[in-house]
C-alpha cells in the first residue's frame, strides 16, 4: 500500500506539468508524424537511455522482491524526471504522453509477489523501451 502511495505522490507532479494536456489518465495508441519519428527533447530521450541501464543494471537479479522494488523506485524516479524536463508541445507531446503512460502499469506489476507476472513485466517494459526509437528521435 505504501509503495502505491509513494507511486501516486510521484506521479502527480507529471499531471500538475501537464495541466494542458487532454490525455492525462488514459494512452492511446502512438502514432507516427505522418510516418516519420516525433523529435523529443534531448532530456526525454536520455531519460529513456537511463530508464534502459536500469534495466540492464539488475539483469539477472530480480527475482527478489526487495530487489524489484529498489528497481521499480529507480525506474519512477527517472520517469519523473522525464516529466519534469518535458518542454515538448502539440502532437509530439501528445505523443510522447501516449508512450509514457503504459509504463505505469509495467511498474506496479514489477513489484508485485507473482515473480513470473513480474519477470514478463520486466521483459515488456525491455521492450517498451526499445520501441521508444520506432516513434521518436
Amino acid at each position: 500500500m505504501k509503495y502505491i502511495l509513494f507511486f501516486t505522490l510521484l506521479t502527480l507532479p507529471f499531471f500538475q506539468a501537464c495541466a494542458g494536456d487532454q490525455h492525462h489518465g488514459k494512452a492511446e495508441a502512438i502514432q507516427l508524424d505522418n510516418g516519420k519519428r516525433w523529435i523529443a527533447n534531448s532530456e526525454t530521450t536520455s531519460g529513456i537511455a537511463d530508464m534502459q541501464a536500469i534495466l540492464a543494471k539488475y539483469e539477472g537479479q530480480t527475482s527478489e522482491v526487495a530487489t524489484r522494488q529498489a528497481m521499480r523506485a529507480e525506474l519512477e524516479t527517472t520517469f519523473q524526471s522525464i516529466f519534469k524536463q518535458c518542454t515538448m508541445t502539440g502532437p509530439a507531446h501528445d505523443q510522447l504522453h501516449n508512450y509514457l503512460l503504459p509504463m505505469k502499469a509495467l511498474f506496479e506489476k514489477i513489484e508485485g509477489n507473482n515473480t513470473t507476472e513480474a519477470e514478463a513485466a520486466i521483459g515488456q517494459l525491455k521492450q517498451h523501451l526499445k520501441d521508444y526509437q520506432t516513434f521518436f528521435q
